[in-house]
């Protein structure tokens, strides 16, 4: 089976060259080698390689960009689904569209299922939401949260190298989410694009945090003072941020658990395995 990545020098897409390679056809395809705005060339690649599935991991993921510059943003975010779904459907590709959790309005205080209505706070979210109907019906819509890639650069790996040397470390202390690591979301990713699971499928890893308590966490583990990592909070900037983040986003994996999936490894699980490896390096 032969699955199709857009995007894939993006940190999902890397993964997933690292995850799905080694078990099946996969051509992963840069921004340079497809660029997903042009309707013409998507269709004459698509059409060249006729993929089984192709996962859609191109995007633009700068949010106050995105709110400074909503033509680009819908260009890159929404306008290639309409492209991508037709080629798609022309030669028989199921698509996998990567969404985010930014398309909540992070009013809850307990992870949203994928069930809860949306409310995106900003231009970002707004697109990545239309981006979801606009994959259509039969499509699996992804969503993550707080990705962090596996092979690096990460938080982890910023954290462990400040830690190092001396001073404090200013990081968010009122956002609440689920850090989610590529190499775990893109095994998921490969298994839902292989049984074309149409619809919207939470994929994050386990456990809610802010990122203080996150590096805090870290810095505890590695014997360092936590308190170096200092709390920051929105209203702490000035000039304010042209987005608004919602205040809280963590996800449920209800989907997955219903499916029968394995659940995903918790964050800190995770974070440990890349502590070790830059502790041995």
């Amino acid at each position: 089976m032969t699955i199709l990545v857009t995007g894939a020098g993006g940190q999902l897409g890397r993964a997933l060259g690292r995850t799905v390679a080694p078990t099946g056809n996969l051509v992963s395809l840069t921004r340079a080698e497809l660029d997903v705005t042009d309707r013409d060339r998507v269709l004459e690649v698509l059409t060249a390689h006729r993929p089984a599935v192709v996962v859609n991991c191109a995007a633009w993921t700068d949010v106050d960009g995105c709110e400074l510059d909503e033509g680009r943003a819908r260009r890159i975010n929404l306008e290639p689904l309409e492209f991508l779904r037709e080629a798609c459907e022309s030669v028989g590709s199921h698509l996998v569209q990567i969404s985010t959790d930014f398309v909540f309005d992070g009013k809850l205080n307990e992870p949203y299922t994928e069930a809860h209505a949306t409310g995106p706070l900003n231009i970002y979210g707004a697109g990545k939401l239309a981006s979801e109907l606009a994959a259509g019906p039969e499509a699996t819509v992804v969503r993550t949260s707080w990705l962090q890639d596996s092979a690096g650069p990460n938080m982890i790996e910023r954290v462990f190298r400040f830690l190092d040397g001396s001073g404090r470390m200013e990081l968010p202390a009122d956002r609440w989410s689920t850090p989610s690591f590529t190499d775990d979301v893109a095994r998921v990713v490969s298994a839902l694009a292989t049984e074309r699971y149409p619809g919207v499928v939470h994929v994050a890893n386990e456990g809610v945090t802010s990122w203080t308590d996150f590096a805090r966490a870290l810095a505890d583990e590695l014997g360092h003072d936590p308190e170096r990592i200092v709390a920051t909070f929105e209203g702490d900037h000035n000039p304010p941020r042209p987005a608004r983040r919602p205040a809280y986003s963590a996800l449920s994996n209800a989907v997955l658990r219903n499916l029968g999936y394995q659940p995903m490894r918790h964050h800190r699980d995770v974070a440990g395995e890349i502590l070790g490896r830059l502790q041995d390096g």
